[in-house]
């Protein structure tokens, strides 16, 4: 298969983990989570456990599961997508050899209704 066909099917994986990448960087890296961590950290040297609610309640953990909610929509679109455009190039593919395969069957057949082996060839790389 040429490589062209398999980079379009894992682009948009790579997409995902690059987008997915990105907003961890930007969540964990927000001031308000920043503030929220450290707190945390006192709070639970003091041995208190609602030290994580104020982070789920926080507005950088709603852009974060917002965010983490349109990368993977944009994702199943570009999955479709590329599913799309690799059976294109796949039947492009097949449309240029179907007449060399159509001829090496013709002549296989007429070989072996001659009585004659056919010719095996070695599969190709």
């Amino acid at each position: 298969m040429p490589t062209d066909a398999f980079e379009t099917l894992l682009s948009p994986y790579t997409k995902l983990a690059r987008a997915n990448m990105d907003l961890i960087a930007k969540f964990s890296t927000s001031p308000e989570v920043m503030s929220q961590t450290l707190g945390a950290a006192q709070k639970f040297s003091t041995g208190s456990t609602d030290a994580a609610s104020g982070l789920l309640a926080s507005n950088a953990f709603s852009e974060f599961l917002m965010g983490l909610v349109k990368n993977w929509m944009e994702f199943l679109t570009d999955l479709g997508q590329s599913a799309l455009v690799f059976a294109d190039q796949s039947q492009e593919a097949f449309l240029k050899k179907a007449p060399s395969m159509a001829g090496e069957a013709a002549r296989a057949v007429s070989e072996m209704a001659q009585g004659k082996a056919p010719r095996v060839r070695p599969a190709a790389a």
